[in-house]
C-alpha cells in the first residue's frame, strides 16, 4: 500500500489532482504566438512571465500530445505558443533568454532566437536549468526502464552554439544545479537507498561523481518535495518522510560540499491527516528557495516556512491566504524570485478566473495583484485532450 500511495504523491506533484481542461489541438489564432513572433529579438521585451502547459506522456501515444507556453506581457494579456507535448516539461529563463523544451526541440528566445532537434523524442521531462559560470542550459528527460533493466535519465546540455546530449543512469528524485554541475538525489527504489550525486558536463562527456548516501538508518521512504538548493557551504533539499498513510515529516537535509557530512532538520509534522496529497508543493520543481541566508519553501498548503542558513532556525513566516486544502487545484503555480513570491490563482467567480498574487517575504504580505487576461480562454479553445500547468517564472 505505501508504494502505491508514494507513487500516487509522484505523480500529483506534478498535477495528477490539477483541474482539467479538455483540449483538442487547434488554438484559435487570434490567441496563438506565431513563430516568426518568437524569433525577433524584441520579442521578450514586453513579457513578465512564462507558463508552461502539456498533456501527458500517455496522452501522446496518437502522436497528438500538445504543450503551450503562454507568455503574459506587461498589461497582463496572455498569449500561447503551442509546442508538441512533454508532461513535466519546464521553462529556464535567465536575464534576456527563454529556454523552451519539448519532446522534439529545444528553443532559445530573446537575444537570438535558435532552434535544435533532438536526437529521439522524450515524453517525461525532469528540470530544465542553466549553469550561469559555464554558459550552459540544460534539460533532464525522466526517459524510463533501459535495455539492460537499469534506469535513463537523458540531459541535454548546450548553448545557441549546440546542444550535447548524454546520460544519468539513475531514477532522479530531486535535482538542481550549483554554479557549474548538476546536482541529483538518485533512488534505488528496490534497496530504498538514496543518493547524491554531482553531474558534470563537457563537450564530450556527461561525468557522474558519486558524493554520498543519504542517511537513512530507519529505512523511512523518502519523497523529494523541493529542488537541490546550493550555496558556496551546503547542498539541500526538503524530503518527505513517510511515517503512515495519515501521518509525515518535512525534513530538510543539508549536506556539507567539502566533508559531505549530514544535518537533518524538521520542517514542520503531521499527523493523522485526512489528506496527506493536499500537502504535496503546487510545483516540487519551484517549491524552494535561497536568498540571503535564507532558505524558503512553500508546501501545498499555502504554507511559507523560512530556514535561517546561519543559526539554523526554522520559522512558518505567513501562509498564502484562501490556499486549497484540498489537493485541487486549477492549474496553480508558484514562483520564487529574490525576495519574491509569485503566485498563480484561480478563482471561478471572477470574468478572467486567472491572476497572479505578488508577495513580499521580507514583510511577510501581500502587495499586489496582477489580472491574467485571456488565459482561462486560450485553455477552454482546446478539446479532446487534458492539459495540466507544470511551470511558471516570472521574467521580470
Amino acid at each position: 500500500m505505501k508504494k502505491i500511495f508514494i507513487l500516487l504523491l509522484l505523480m500529483t506533484s506534478a498535477g495528477g489532482l490539477t483541474y482539467q481542461f479538455f483540449f483538442n489541438q487547434s488554438i484559435d489564432a487570434s490567441m496563438s504566438i506565431k513563430k516568426e513572433a518568437i524569433e525577433q529579438e524584441n520579442f521578450l521585451k514586453d513579457k513578465q512571465a512564462v507558463m508552461y502547459f502539456s498533456t501527458t506522456a500517455d496522452q501522446d501515444m496518437d502522436d497528438k500530445g500538445v504543450s503551450l507556453a503562454v507568455f503574459i506581457n506587461d498589461d497582463g494579456k496572455a498569449d500561447a505558443f503551442r509546442m508538441n507535448g512533454l508532461e513535466l516539461g519546464s521553462v529556464t529563463t535567465t536575464d534576456n533568454e527563454v529556454l523552451l523544451v519539448d519532446k522534439n526541440k529545444i528553443r532559445l528566445i530573446g537575444n537570438t532566437f535558435k532552434e535544435f532537434e533532438m536526437e529521439k523524442p522524450q515524453y517525461t521531462g525532469e528540470r530544465t536549468g542553466y549553469l550561469q559560470k559555464r554558459d550552459l542550459y540544460f534539460t533532464i528527460f525522466n526517459t524510463g526502464i533501459s535495455g539492460d533493466g537499469g534506469y535513463d535519465s537523458n540531459i541535454v546540455y548546450g548553448n545557441e552554439n549546440g546542444f550535447n546530449k548524454g546520460n544519468i543512469p539513475y531514477y532522479i528524485s530531486s535535482s538542481g544545479n550549483d554554479q557549474n554541475d548538476v546536482v541529483v538525489l538518485t533512488q534505488d527504489t528496490e534497496k530504498n537507498e538514496y543518493f547524491f550525486k554531482k553531474v558534470s558536463l563537457s563537450t564530450n562527456d556527461v561525468n557522474v561523481q558519486y558524493l554520498v548516501k543519504v542517511n537513512n538508518p530507519k529505512n523511512i521512504e523518502l519523497t523529494g518535495f523541493s529542488p537541490i538548493l546550493s550555496d558556496d557551504q551546503f547542498h539541500y533539499v526538503i524530503l518527505r518522510e513517510y511515517v503512515d498513510e495519515t501521518s509525515e515529516n518535512i525534513v530538510l537535509y543539508r549536506i556539507n560540499k567539502e566533508n559531505l557530512t549530514q544535518e537533518q532538520f524538521t520542517i514542520s509534522t503531521y499527523r493523522n491527516e485526512k489528506n496527506l496529497i493536499a500537502h504535496i508543493p503546487y510545483n516540487i520543481k519551484n517549491s524552494a528557495h535561497l536568498f540571503n541566508g535564507v532558505l524558503y519553501y512553500a508546501n501545498g498548503l499555502g504554507e511559507i516556512y523560512a530556514f535561517n542558513t546561519k543559526n539554523s532556525k526554522v520559522r512558518n513566516l505567513f501562509t498564502v491566504k484562501d490556499a486549497p486544502q484540498d489537493g485541487v487545484r486549477h492549474n496553480e503555480e508558484l514562483f520564487f524570485k529574490d525576495d519574491h513570491l509569485y503566485v498563480v490563482r484561480h478563482n471561478e467567480k471572477t470574468k478572467e478566473k486567472y491572476y497572479i498574487e505578488h508577495y513580499s517575504l521580507t514583510e511577510r504580505k501581500k502587495i499586489e495583484e496582477i489580472k491574467i487576461k485571456g488565459l482561462n480562454d486560450i485553455l477552454r479553445s482546446i478539446k479532446g485532450k487534458s492539459i495540466y500547468s507544470y511551470d511558471f517564472k516570472m521574467l521580470k
